[in-house]
């Protein structure tokens, strides 16, 4: 009777330890990234989104100010486009969170007066960095600790027997 026991609570212990390997996020699953757009000394951007099959499409669009023209946008993060950074209105696939920084001139001033001139970012909320690697890291190494411990309950019970 000990011995099924000693076996039935190693099964529940390897059971439960192996739930939160299933509670991963699906690799097929759409990812839900960030997007930003920089102020700028000579304007501002917009963006809009959607999300389909492929994943989540942006359109950002480049507002200069009276007396400005747009140049280009400075990309930071990963997406795929079909356009140049240098389209006032950019078709997007976004790959990671991305940020965007249209670069202005003013009329009638050569390119090498550009300036992107970011400004300050007041948001109370921190953009979204990293993923959750170390907790699947921890949840993996707790699940093999339980399935060792399950195992030597397991050898000890035969071998009381």
């Amino acid at each position: 009777m000990k011995k099924t026991i000693s076996i039935v609570v190693a099964f529940i212990i390897l059971a439960l330890s192996a739930m939160p390997a299933f509670a991963l996020p699906s690799p097929t699953a759409s990812q839900e990234y960030k997007i930003i757009i920089h102020k700028t000394e000579g304007g501002s951007g917009t963006y809009t989104t959607k999300t389909d099959k492929d994943g989540k499409h942006a359109t950002i669009t480049a507002h200069p100010k009276n007396g400005y023209e747009f140049v280009k946008w400075i990309p930071k993060g990963k997406y795929d486009s079909d356009g140049e950074l240098t389209d006032k209105t950019l078709s997007i696939l976004l790959k990671s969170d991305v940020e965007f920084t249209p670069v202005f001139r003013k009329k009638g001033t050569s390119s090498a007066q550009e300036s992107p001139s970011v400004s300050q970012n007041d948001s109370p909320v921190s953009p979204k960095t990293g993923d959750n690697n170390a907790m699947y890291f921890f949840f993996g190494a707790l699940a093999a600790l339980a399935i060792a411990l399950g195992l030597v309950g397991a050898k000890l019970a035969f071998m009381k027997k």
